[in-house]
């Protein structure tokens, strides 16, 4: 399960990686600051960050689901060992008793 949480960091952190040198190479004479008159070109043109702000929040909620999946299947196998360690107990106290 540690793995799994590995590679998927790995992974999230290689994706970033990789579309951050992307959208700066693909910008390198962009300005540091956009005015609005160069926001409302963009959205004239049909150019947004919408597509990114979908991705990133896909991939939050993924992560999210993720997450609880595997915390549910842990806590399964925990309430099993609870369950079996309680039998144990009791067969031991019957026997002794």
């Amino acid at each position: 399960m540690r793995t799994i949480a590995i590679i998927a960091a790995a992974v999230i952190l290689l994706a970033g990686t990789i579309t951050s040198a992307t959208a700066v190479s693909a910008h390198d004479d962009a300005p540091l600051f956009i005015t609005s008159s160069e926001i409302l070109a963009q959205q004239q043109r049909g150019e947004s960050e919408l597509p990114w702000l979908f991705a990133v929040y896909a991939i939050t909620w993924a992560a999210f689901f993720g997450y609880v999946f595997f915390m549910s299947r842990r806590q399964r196998e925990m309430q099993r060992e609870i369950d079996t360690l309680t039998r144990a107990l009791q067969a031991k106290d019957a026997d002794m008793g």
